[in-house]
């Protein structure tokens, strides 16, 4: 029983100063914003009933993350499979890509991800659940989570190079979702109040 408060204890030492950082990437990134509790609370839980693998010394942020990552996906599957139909997925935009206006502006949303997702409108955020998963994990963990390629990889379970490459198509997407904003061209999918997603 002893050892049952000490993994307590030393658990939550760990996720105390995480807590919000994984709360604000499973509530971007879960499809169905009715789930983000259930899916966050199943991470944790799964996280705690494995502690005893997890080496002390090492990398606990990015320990834990993956059980988020990985129950995002689980819930994400989920709900496709009740929809029967995928999301759609914004096309690649050409690598050439000019906003005009306000560059500077452009230039602090795209290498700050983090400022993006706590001020951007509503179909910005939209916009980053159209990113296929992979390539949105990524962009969430380097600006929510602020972790660096390689702790991304290993969260992820991806190589390093697909972390960048996925990281500059998911920065190349948000391009576009900029500039449909801003030209108020609209056509992003819009989240029903049972947190589904529908096109306008």
């Amino acid at each position: 029983m002893k050892d049952d408060g000490d993994k307590c204890e030393r658990f939550l030492l760990h996720l105390r100063p995480l807590q919000g950082a994984l709360e604000a990437f499973c509530r971007r990134s879960v499809y169905d914003v009715s789930l983000v509790e259930d899916v966050l609370q199943e991470a944790v839980t799964r996280a705690f009933r494995d502690f005893g693998l997890f080496a002390e010394g090492t990398n606990f942020r990015a320990w834990i993350f993956r059980y988020a990552h990985l129950g995002i996906l689980e819930s994400n599957r989920g709900f496709l499979t009740r929809r029967h139909q995928p999301l759609e997925v914004e096309p690649a935009v050409e690598d050439e890509w000019n906003l005009g206006g306000d560059d500077s502006l452009l230039h602090t949303l795209l290498e700050s991800p983090e400022i993006l997702f706590e001020h951007c409108a509503d179909d910005l955020i939209h916009a980053v659940l159209q990113l296929q998963p992979v390539d949105r994990a990524v962009l969430l963990l380097k600006g929510i989570g602020e972790f660096k390629y390689r702790e991304i990889a290993e969260i992820v379970g991806v190589p390093l190079g697909t972390v960048m490459s996925s990281l500059s198509r998911a920065r190349q997407q948000m391009r576009q979702a900029l500039t449909k904003t801003r030209g108020g061209q609209g056509g992003l999918p819009r989240q029903t109040g049972d947190g589904s997603h529908t096109n306008p």
